[in-house]
């Protein structure tokens, strides 16, 4: 069984766990032994947005994979809660899971989530990993065309058995084609796994609710060093999104991955462990301390795939 498949193998109700938040029910999976993790994924995902990165991962980390407020099995946010809701949410978690600090791998909202978070306690977090994520403001009409995308999906998600209909092969390939560049290349039983079940209370607030962050975030605040992979054929946040995000912060590297869309760490995910894993391994033992101004995370370098890959990273690394 390959890496990105170990999935399959595992008993996913042996590593489930739930905390209390301000009164919410919040669930995670937590897997694994060595430095933590925190998985946090991105709108319409869960802590299944991992699979195929888990087993992989938790061979050298003790991974928590995080249902954010709203999503998944974790209750939604009070309605009149901020974006600083999803920062505190994690908080409680790390505090219950006596984690004092922590890697956070976010993608697309979860991503902006991981930014927060490191900009509000910064002690408490080591390095990021962001996959297409969050942190440059857009323009108004990308905006509105992201609300008009979940807006279809959570309309279509309250029909009467929807959700047996999107787990048809056809109509998960359909649904997930402006996420996924080649839906091919992603087994239909993991998509399946992926897709919401339900649209719960607070779906809806979270879009309005990243909107506002992305005008309030201060990229400049993050010390941390930040790996950000994109796919370069990402329809949902470009690559000219992410150069934006790398230059607004004052320790990053950029890697696009040739081959994937706005979801690389499912779509190619042992090229996307091998970025990852190199990645938190060098910050993990080499960490120098915070960035105070603008450089590059050179302790690092992206590693080189075999073949005709063996240069894809060169001309969308920015240092």
């Amino acid at each position: 069984m390959g890496t990105a498949e170990a999935w399959r193998g595992i008993d996913w109700s042996r590593h489930l766990g739930e905390v209390t938040v301000d009164g919410r029910r919040v669930k995670y999976v937590d897997h694994g032994d060595g430095p933590p993790l925190l998985l946090v994924h991105g709108m319409a995902g869960s802590w299944e947005t991992w699979l195929a990165n888990i087993p992989a991962l938790s061979e050298s980390h003790r991974v928590i994979a995080v249902d954010l407020p709203g999503f998944g099995g974790s209750d939604p946010l009070p309605e009149a809660d901020t974006f600083d809701g999803y920062v505190r949410t994690l908080e409680v978690l790390l505090d219950e899971l006596a984690i004092p600090s922590v890697a956070v791998v976010g993608h697309s909202l979860g991503g902006l989530v991981a930014l927060s978070f490191a900009a509000a306690l910064p002690e408490r977090v080591r390095c990021l990993v962001l996959v297409s994520g969050g942190g440059a403001e857009l323009s108004a009409a990308r905006l509105r065309a992201i609300r008009v995308v979940f807006w279809c999906l959570a309309a279509v998600l309250t029909i009467p058995g929807a959700h047996r209909l999107l787990t048809t092969p056809a109509v998960v390939r359909a649904v997930t084609k402006p996420a996924i560049h080649s839906g091919r290349d992603v087994p239909v039983e993991l998509l399946r796994r992926m897709m919401p079940r339900r649209v719960g209370p607070g779906f809806m607030d979270a879009v309005s609710r990243g909107s506002a962050q992305l005008a309030a975030l201060e990229p400049r605040r993050i010390t941390a060093p930040v790996l950000l992979v994109w796919g370069r054929h990402d329809r949902i946040l470009p690559v000219a999104t992410g150069q934006q995000l790398d230059r607004s912060l004052l320790q990053s590297r950029l890697v696009v991955m040739e081959e994937a869309g706005h979801c690389a760490m499912f779509e190619q995910p042992e090229e996307f462990l091998a970025l990852a894993t190199n990645f938190l391994d060098m910050q993990l033992i080499d960490r120098k301390g915070p960035a105070t101004d603008r450089a590059s995370a050179r302790s690092w370098e992206a590693p080189r795939a075999e073949g005709d890959a063996a240069n894809r990273y060169g001309d969308g690394n920015a240092g």
